[in-house]
């Protein structure tokens, strides 16, 4: 399911266009405990796998009384370098299904789906789910 979203950074993300990558798309927002304790992974993975054909974005799901700046504002905070972008009426969302926080989807580098987690992620299981993509 193809999307197109403006990062934090003013940047498009168009889904479709990252053929050949893994992409890692995590849905999340700010005020969401297991959210917020997983980012240290991501970030983490993100560092380990950087330029080895793997992007990770993060999809800001407004909840509640989230808003973007506090969303950014996280982002900030924990240091984090990888795409963020806000899922605008939680549309993206809706087209995957998530139903609840935090959800990673693993998209394969032929643009498939290849695995959907409804958990805390650790660096232990996001490693172990990208080197299976990555061969």
């Amino acid at each position: 399911m193809d999307f197109v979203l403006t990062t934090f950074d003013q940047e498009h993300f168009r889904l479709s266009e990252q053929r050949g990558n893994v992409v890692v798309i995590n849905f999340w927002y700010p005020s969401c405990p297991p959210c917020r304790d997983e980012m240290p992974a991501f970030q983490e993975a993100w560092e380990q796998y950087e330029g080895r054909n793997v992007r990770f974005i993060g999809l800001f799901v407004p909840q509640g009384f989230d808003t973007e700046v506090e969303a950014r504002q996280f982002v900030d905070e924990l240091g984090l370098t990888f795409d963020f972008a806000t899922d605008v009426r939680a549309r993206v969302a809706q087209e995957y299904a998530v139903v609840y926080f935090p959800t990673t989807y693993f998209i394969d580098q032929g643009g498939r789906v290849h695995l959907m987690e409804i958990s805390r992620m650790d660096i232990d299981r996001l490693t172990e789910i990208l080197d299976d993509l990555l061969g």
